[in-house]
């Protein structure tokens, strides 16, 4: 850190929640953190309560702070203050968000729901449904609303920091999507402004309406921009395209391990093709019934070429689910019939903060730029890859069976959904639904990897908006703004 930096009594100071692995990544990851505290200002990050003495052990000597997110006073004021209420607010704010975004995600959420909810739950839902109608319909009773279970449910659990630290600004990577609803309804009535940034490709499609009052955005694109004004009724001049800059460090292949190396971690073969497989979706629909067809295809020898397939489990494979566990058992069970199969599981990160399918970068980056194509169900990762300009083949063989009882999507609605729609539209990827179309694309990428390269690079410039590593710097200027007061006030 250069420069000298004002005492604490001057320094504009950002409050920030990170709550999850892409949050953490999303500020240290990339030089984001660094070139905040070099503007200037003080950055005092909440954290789950196991990773606090972690991270200020690991950044001792920066201008940062971390303090506990409060996890555990979060849950107790939810099993204490009306659970079932809330639980029921979270269900309508997901699902109640306008009409006027695509509504293809959501929808599957309330079935989901409705599906799982039994006895008195089930009824309430089923109630609900008239409600939920009108909400997407009206802006003036989603509205309303907000601000009737904003007020009934407002706890002041940072009292102490907000005194201690007296923040400029709030930001969250949610926008009250999750816990930190909490922390942002204190900003609000504290009068302290609030700044969201975007750290997933699909929410401002899948998550609903804020929890909060949310007076700045950052986003990826001017998509995420229209899908925040139609779908969560955001103010189109608070919202702030920066860019991704976790992909930033992608652009500049920050964590790539070379090619021998990394093939020899997974005892891969140099001299025969790879195939990569990202799980996910689990959600939905299973992913074993497909890497079952891959591993068949490339075990005799049907995609042109000799291949190996290396399989990346989703985070969700390791959770005590048993329908999740299930199928990393059958997925393991194929690696080990076939001797070109090989499986990569994701480590957990330090202090058992929640995994998500990206914290460990060197791994997914190298698998992303060693492979030869990559397939998919319409993961993140398909737009990481795009910036590898390596093909990409979303897999969307239908399952008869899916989780059998549990609550299932067939596969072949995935397609439907926002950003499934956009890669479709885009060429960036082909879409298979046949075990023939996953063999004759396999052949023909395998032989050709440049096809579809410029509607790739287009893809990334709908997607990204910043494809020359400006993002990170593009959103430090606007958090700066915020805090020095060159952007709009807040409302």
């Amino acid at each position: 850190m250069s420069g000298i930096l004002p005492s604490e009594n001057t320094m504009k100071t950002l409050l920030i929640l990170l709550d999850h692995g892409l949050a953490h990544a999303y500020f240290f990851e990339t030089d984001l953190a660094d070139q905040l505290s070099q503007r200037g200002l003080r950055l005092v990050f909440l954290v789950p309560d196991n990773m606090q003495g972690l991270l200020q052990k690991k950044y001792t000597g920066k201008n940062f702070v971390f303090e506990s997110m409060r996890d555990n006073e979060i849950a107790y004021y939810r099993q204490t203050h009306q659970e079932g209420l809330q639980e029921l607010y979270e269900y309508v704010r997901r699902v109640g968000m306008s009409a006027r975004g695509p509504l293809s995600y959501v929808e599957t959420a309330k079935r989901r729901k409705e599906f799982e909810a039994r006895g008195r739950r089930k009824t309430q839902l089923e109630i609900l449904r008239p409600f939920i109608q009108l909400m997407r319909s009206s802006r003036l009773v989603r509205d309303a609303f907000r601000r009737f279970f904003q007020a009934r449910f407002s706890p002041a659990l940072y009292t102490d920091l907000f005194d201690k630290y007296q923040p400029d600004l709030v930001v969250s990577n949610m926008a009250g999507w999750r816990m930190d609803q909490y922390l942002l309804r204190e900003a609000n009535l504290r009068n302290i402004p609030t700044a969201v940034v975007i750290v997933g490709w699909d929410n401002p499609s899948s998550q609903g309406l804020p929890g909060a009052k949310i007076d700045h955005v950052n986003v990826w694109s001017e998509i995420q921009k229209q899908e925040l004004v139609n779908c969560a009724d955001m103010e189109p001049d608070r919202i702030h395209v920066g860019g991704m800059p976790l992909f930033d460090s992608y652009i500049k292949r920050k964590w790539v391990i070379p090619r021998p190396e990394y093939f020899k971690m997974h005892n891969l073969d140099p001299d025969k093709k790879l195939v990569a497989f990202a799980a996910t979706g689990l959600n939905f629909s299973p992913n074993s019934h497909m890497i079952a067809t891959l591993a068949d295809l490339i075990g005799s020898r049907q995609v042109g070429l000799p291949a190996q397939l290396l399989i990346r489990l989703h985070p969700n494979h390791f959770k005590n689910v048993p329908r999740y566990l299930r199928e990393a058992e059958a997925i393991r069970d194929i690696a080990r019939r076939f001797p070109d199969i090989h499986i990569v599981e994701p480590r957990q990160m330090p202090g058992d903060l929640e995994r998500y399918a990206g914290e460990d970068y060197p791994e997914k980056a190298s698998m992303m730029v060693h492979c030869d194509v990559l397939v998919t169900l319409y993961s993140t990762m398909v737009v990481e890859t795009a910036l590898q300009d390596k093909p990409i083949i979303n897999a969307c063989l239908p399952t008869g069976s899916g989780y059998g009882q549990d609550f299932w999507v067939p596969i072949e609605q995935v397609p439907n959904f926002p950003t499934s729609k956009r890669v479709n539209a885009s060429g960036a990827g082909r879409l298979v639904q046949t075990r023939d179309e996953l063999k004759e694309t396999l052949q023909a990428y395998l032989a050709d990897s440049t096809l579809d390269s410029a509607n790739r690079q287009q893809f990334l410039l709908q997607e990204l908006t910043f494809l020359n590593g400006e993002a990170t710097g593009q959103t430090t200027d606007f958090l700066v703004g915020l805090v020095q007061g060159r952007a709009n006030k807040s409302k």
